[in-house]
C-alpha cells in the first residue's frame, strides 16, 4: 500500500465519515523487476509504505496495524496528460447505514459467528484492543449450510482466495478500524482470532459483539418512493428490494455485490423501472449509459457486462466462438439495454436529455440487431429470405435465464438448457422491441426519417415472427411460459390466435401449481400479460403465492433481499453456490406499484397520471408515495367492510384521473383530495 500526499481539495466531512478528497493530480505505480517504482503527475507527492498491505474488491484486505507509514519519499514525476480527467457524474459512494450486530453464536464446528440479521453490501468496522501481533480474520458471506455453519458460496464463482476475508493484525493498543479500499456482500461474519507466534503462550479476550459494526454502502441518491400495505409479506418483499438495489448500486448497476460485482446488462434491463420509483437514479444511469457507449463495439454489440474489464473479455470471445460471432458477442434482452434504460428514464422522469446523448448508441445498437438478422440468417429453418432476414435468430444469447423449471439444482446443465431452449424466441422478440422503442424515441427527438424507417423495419419484425416463428396451428415452437408470455405482451399474437395463446398460458400456470415459471426476461412482464388477457386474478395468484418459486416463498424462507435464483437452496435447505443479493426479480416493484399502489403514469415523467384502485385487490389497505419531476404523488387508500376512503395528494401542474373501485371517476389538477365511495359485494 502507498500513502500520497499532495494537492486536494478537502469536501467536507460529514459524522463518521471519512472525509473525502477530489485530487488533483495521477498516481500509479509501475512493476519493474519485482519492485514498485511510484509515477505521479505532481511533483509534490511523496509515498511510502502503510498498514494496508493489499486490497481487493474480492479477496478482501490484509490491514497490518504494525507498520507505521515512514521514510516518505519523492515520486518520480511524468506527464501523461489531462484529457482523460474529468470531473464525476453522479452521487458518490458514502456509508449510508450502520447495523449492529442482532446475534453471536458458536456454530457445530466451533465457529465464531455474527449475524447482523440483514444482507447488505459494506464493511465491519472494529473496535479492538488485542495483544501485539494478533490477527483477526473475519470471513463475510450470506447464508449459513442448515446446520448453522461458515458457507463459503464464492470461491466457485470468482476463483481460489477471492473469499471476501479481511484480516487485521494488531499493535497492541486500542484502535478502531474498518476496511479502506474494499467491500462485501454479507450477512453474516466468522471471526476467528490467531494469536501472535512468539513462542509464549496468550491469552484472547473473548470476542465482544458490540464491538463489530456493519457499514452499508451504496451510492448515495435521493429518496423517490415508498411503499406499505396491509399485508406485511409483501411489505418484506419490498424492502428486500429496496435492500438489494442499495447493494448493487455501489458506483455502477451490479448483478451482485459478493461473487462478481459487475456491471451486467441483463439485469439493470428488467430492473431499471422500479429503480427509478425507488430512488433518484437518473445521474448514476447516465453515467453508466455513458461508459456503455465507450464499451460498444465498432459493429454496435453491446457487451453483457459494463465495464467490459476483468474476466469478462475473455469469457465473452469463448462464447462468441462458440456461436460464431467476430468481435464482441451480445445477447438479446443484455445488449438491449442501450435503448430500454434510456427509454424507461425518459417515460419514468421525463429525462430527454438521456435519449440525445445516447441516440447515436441507440442506433448503433438497433443496427447491429438489423445487420445480423439480414446477413447472419438460420438457413437451417428453411425460411424463405423475406421473413429469416428480419428475424434475429442467430448468435449467442443467455435467453430468459434461469428459469425455475431448468435451475432447481442451481447452476449446472439443466441451467444452460434453459438458455438454448428459450433464445429461439427471446431474440427475436427483444431485436423487435428495441426497433419499434427505437422509432419511438426518434419521433420525440424530431428525427423523422430515423423514425419511419424503424417503424418499417419493426413492422417487418413482427410480420416475420407471425411467419417464421409460430407454427401454422397457433403455437409456440416450444412449451416455455415465457414463450407465451413475452409475444401475448408485445402483440406479436395474431388476433385469430390470442384467445388460444391466453388459455394455453393460463393453463401451464394452473398445470405449475399456480406458479410461476419465467426467468430473467419474461418474469418483468408475465403479471401485466395476464392482466392484459383478463386474467387479474391469475396475476393476484403468483404475486401472493407462497409456494416455491414465487415472491413469497422466499420471504417465508427468511430472506432479506432478493434471490438471485428462484430456486435458492437444495431441498435439505442448504444454499446453493449462488448470489441471495441480485435486484432483477425484484422488478416487480414496478407492477406493485401501480396495481396496488395506484398510481400509473399517462405521460412522460408524471405529468398525467391515473390512479386506480380496483375492487379486486386481496388487500385492505395500502399507501404509496412518489416524488415525481413536478413533486410528491400520494395514494393512500383503505377499506372498511364495505366502505372505501381513498386520499391523494397531486402536485401542481399534473392532471390525475382518479378511478374508484365502484367504477366513478374524477379528473382533477393539484392539491389534495379525499374520495369515499362503497363497494358491493363479490
Amino acid at each position: 500500500m502507498w500513502a500520497m500526499a499532495g494537492t486536494a481539495v478537502p469536501r467536507p466531512s460529514l459524522p463518521g465519515r471519512r472525509p473525502v478528497h477530489a485530487v488533483l493530480f495521477q498516481l500509479r505505480l509501475e512493476y519493474k523487476s519485482g519492485a514498485a517504482e511510484t509515477i505521479c503527475s505532481d511533483k509534490q507527492v511523496q509515498a511510502s509504505q502503510g498498514p494496508v498491505r493489499s486490497s481487493d474488491l474480492f479477496a478482501g484486505e490484509l490491514y497490518d496495524a504494525r507498520k507505521k507509514p515512514v521514510s516518505k519519499k519523492p515520486v518520480k514525476q511524468k506527464d501523461y496528460g489531462y484529457e482523460a480527467l474529468r470531473a464525476q457524474v453522479g452521487e458518490p459512494i458514502l456509508p449510508i447505514l450502520t447495523l449492529p450486530v442482532q446475534k453471536k453464536y458458536l456454530s457445530p464446528r466451533g465457529e465464531t459467528i455474527l449475524d447482523f440479521g440483514q444482507i447488505m453490501a459494506g464493511r465491519v468496522r472494529m473496535d479492538l484492543e488485542l495483544p501485539w501481533g494478533t490477527k483477526v480474520i473475519l470471513d463475510h458471506f450470506e447464508a449459513t449450510d442448515r446446520e448453522g455453519n461458515y458457507f463459503n458460496s464464492f470461491e466457485r464463482g470468482m476463483g481460489k482466495h477471492c473469499d471476501q476475508r479481511d484480516v487485521y493484525i494488531s499493535d497492541g493498543t486500542r484502535q478502531t478500524y474498518e476496511p479502506y479500499f474494499t467491500y462485501h456482500g454479507f450477512r453474516y461474519v466468522r471471526v476467528q482470532l490467531i494469536p501472535p507466534q512468539t513462542g509464549e503462550s496468550q491469552t484472547l479476550p473473548e470476542i465482544d459483539p458490540k464491538a463489530f459494526t456493519a457499514v452499508v454502502l451504496s451510492t448515495a441518491m435521493k429518496e423517490t418512493g415508498t411503499f406499505w400495505c396491509a399485508d406485511p409479506r409483501l411489505n418484506r418483499l419490498y424492502e428486500n428490494t429496496r435492500w438489494s438495489q442499495r447493494s448493487n448500486m455501489v458506483s455502477i448497476p451490479t448483478d451482485c455485490p459478493q461473487r462478481e460485482k459487475a456491471g451486467w446488462t441483463g439485469d439493470i434491463m428488467i430492473y431499471a423501472a422500479s429503480s427509478l420509483q425507488n430512488e433518484d437514479t437518473n445521474l448514476f444511469l447516465e453515467r453508466w449509459l455513458e461508459n456503455l457507449a465507450l464499451d460498444q463495439d465498432k459493429n454496435g454489440a453491446v457487451p453483457v457486462v459494463v465495464p467490459y474489464t476483468g474476466i469478462y473479455p475473455p469469457l465473452a470471445r469463448i462464447l462468441g466462438l462458440l456461436s460464431g460471432n467476430r468481435g464482441i458477442p451480445a445477447s438479446a434482452g443484455w445488449g438491449d439495454v442501450a435503448v430500454l434504460v434510456p427509454w424507461a428514464m425518459y417515460e419514468l422522469t421525463g429525462n430527454r436529455t438521456v435519449l440525445e446523448q445516447q441516440y447515436t448508441s441507440m442506433k448503433r445498437w438497433c443496427g447491429y440487431i438489423i445487420h445480423n438478422a439480414r446477413h447472419r440468417r438460420n438457413r437451417k429453418l428453411g425460411l424463405p429470405k423475406e421473413v429469416d432476414q428480419y428475424l434475429w435468430n442467430t448468435g449467442f444469447h443467455f435467453g430468459e435465464w434461469l428459469i425455475p423449471s431448468l435451475s432447481e439444482k442451481g447452476y449446472g446443465r439443466e441451467t444452460w438448457k434453459s438458455l438454448f431452449a428459450s433464445r429461439c424466441y427471446t431474440a427475436p422478440i427483444f431485436g423487435y422491441y428495441s426497433v419499434k422503442t427505437m422509432a419511438k424515441i426518434a419521433g420525440i427527438l424530431g428525427q423523422e426519417e430515423d423514425c419511419t424507417y424503424y417503424q418499417t423495419i419493426a413492422g417487418h419484425m413482427k410480420e416475420a415472427f407471425c411467419k417464421g416463428i409460430l407454427t401454422p396451428d397457433g403455437q409456440m415452437p416450444i412449451r416455455l411460459m415465457g414463450a407465451y408470455v413475452l409475444p401475448l405482451y408485445f402483440d406479436l399474437v395474431p388476433k385469430k390466435w390470442q384467445e388460444q395463446f391466453a388459455q394455453t398460458l393460463v393453463q401451464m400456470i394452473d398445470q405449475n401449481g399456480g406458479c410461476l415459471d419465467t426467468g430473467f426476461l419474461a418474469t418483468p412482464f408475465l403479471l401485466d400479460t395476464l392482466c392484459k388477457i383478463g386474467r387479474q386474478d391469475k396475476a393476484w395468484q403468483l404475486l401472493f403465492q407462497t409456494k416455491a418459486p414465487s415472491w413469497l416463498f422466499a420471504v417465508e424462507h427468511g430472506a432479506t433481499s432478493i434471490w438471485e435464483s428462484w430456486h435458492a437452496f437444495d431441498s435439505q435447505g442448504n444454499p446453493f453456490s449462488m448470489s441471495l443479493n441480485h435486484y432483477s426479480f425484484g422488478c416487480v416493484d414496478d407492477w406493485i406499484f401501480r396495481k396496488i399502489g395506484g398510481i400509473q403514469p399517462l405521460a412522460p415523467g408524471f405529468s398525467q397520471i391515473r390512479i386506480a384502485i380496483t375492487p379486486d385487490i386481496p388487500l385492505t389497505a395500502a399507501r404509496r408515495t412518489f416524488v415525481s419531476p413536478y413533486g410528491r404523488i400520494v395514494s393512500d387508500w383503505r377499506r372498511e367492510g364495505r366502505t372505501f376512503f381513498l386520499h391523494a395528494a397531486i402536485p401542481c401542474n399534473v392532471q390525475a384521473i382518479i378511478e374508484l373501485p365502484d367504477g366513478q371517476r374524477f379528473t382533477v389538477g393539484s392539491g389534495t383530495y379525499d374520495f369515499t365511495c362503497t363497494i358491493s359485494e363479490a
